[in-house]
């Protein structure tokens, strides 16, 4: 739905929701504005402790991931976005994966993974969590290979 505002011939506000216009004052207008980034900007604190979880719990998985195989981590860095392989390694906490990851890369893709590392050092725990919930699937997957290579 398409949110129009714009100003009528008798200097009053229109906004236009849809079908439907409102004219309003100055002052309404303004109350409306303070009423609106209030609640975008609000965080609720179920949410925020959901996210909190699940930061977690991606931690502990991106950190089980400095176990796996070099085999298995130069599969798995082909395989997730270069936003996705930073984000785990920023995740796991340590120098491990870090370590891990430049070992298993191409000499011009190490370069690359740096140049991204350093560029990406500012992620918020939004974009960190739809980063991880994009990799969930390799993540598991480098998982089951680590198993089979393991039996």
């Amino acid at each position: 739905m398409d949110i129009k505002a714009n100003r009528g011939q008798s200097g009053e506000y229109q906004l236009e929701i849809g079908p439907v216009v409102f004219e309003l004052p100055a002052e309404a207008l303004g109350a409306l504005q303070k009423v609106i980034d209030q609640r975008l900007n609000k965080k609720v604190g179920a949410d925020d402790e959901a996210l909190q979880r699940k930061l977690a719990a991606y931690r502990t998985l991106a950190s089980k991931m400095a176990a796996v195989d070099d085999r298995i981590m130069q599969k798995f860095s082909a395989q997730v976005s270069p936003e996705q392989l930073v984000t785990i390694v920023r995740l796991s906490g340590g120098r491990e994966l870090y370590d891990k990851v430049l070992r298993n890369l191409s000499k011009q893709n190490a370069r690359q993974f740096e140049e991204d590392y350093l560029a990406l050092d500012k992620i918020s725990e939004q974009h960190a969590c739809l980063h991880m919930e994009q990799a969930v699937h390799h993540i598991k997957r480098a998982a089951q290979e680590q198993k089979e290579l393991q039996a």
